[in-house]
């Protein structure tokens, strides 16, 4: 039997209408595993847009703070989600940054509008903190990351922490499709800055940590649990 993953990500309220955008476009609510009629896209028909957004959709909506990972030998959920816990109350509470629809390796994503410090750092405290209850990476998941052309310095931070793009290599994004060609990136970039404009530029995305699961291998990840920013700063 495959062991189940989990992930530690930055999610705005599920009040908040970011979350309700974002999933919207995406076609499916993480957290109650609802699928959503996904938004006309002058050009493309429900299918394509369906297609553009698979890899998304089925992480559900998130930015990465600590990449989907087994729990190590003799760890168990209960005690991730103590951890988790611990560590939320350590974090001091903000809202998300303001947020632009940008390129990145191919994708589209929200991105920081500027520097994100704050977020960086909260980045590397979850990975650091949490790696203790992560297994070490199977033959399988390091030749997929190998096979993917990593630097020297990305290689190194796959061995230490189970994934490359952690620490100095980390960029906060949150993504919203496949990697595209030029002709789809062109069209839908101004297009999706319009869809999440109300949403982006709103003062109110109070952002949370989640645990997400992926109960078995190909299953969709679903979010598990919230938990609010309580540290003082």
């Amino acid at each position: 039997m495959i062991a189940a993953r989990y992930a530690l990500y930055l999610v705005p309220h599920r009040d908040s209408l970011l979350w309700e955008t974002a999933c919207r476009w995406l076609g499916r609510d993480p957290e109650t595993g609802l699928q959503l009629s996904q938004p006309e896209v002058p050009g493309y028909d429900a299918q394509r847009v369906a297609q553009i957004t698979h890899s998304p959709r089925h992480y559900g909506f998130h930015a990465t703070l600590k990449a989907p990972f087994r729990l190590a030998e003799g760890a168990d959920e209960s005690q991730l989600m103590t951890r988790v816990a611990q560590l939320a109350h350590s974090l001091p509470a903000f809202v998300m940054p303001a947020l632009q629809v940008d390129t990145i390796s191919g994708f589209l994503a929200l991105r920081p509008a500027g520097a994100a410090v704050q977020l960086e750092a909260m980045a590397e405290t979850c990975v650091t903190t949490l790696d203790a209850l992560r297994a070490p990476l199977d033959a399988s998941e390091r030749k997929r990351r190998h096979a993917a052309g990593l630097t020297a310095r990305q290689r190194d931070l796959l061995e230490h922490w189970g994934y490359p793009f952690v620490l100095d290599e980390y960029r906060f994004h949150m993504t919203l499709t496949q990697r595209l060609d030029d002709r789809d990136a062109g069209f839908l970039l101004p297009w999706l800055q319009g869809w999440f404009a109300p949403a982006i530029t709103s003062a109110t995305n109070q952002a949370e940590l989640a645990v997400f699961v992926q109960p078995q291998l190909e299953a969709e990840f679903r979010l598990l649990r919230r938990f609010a920013l309580m540290g003082r700063g």
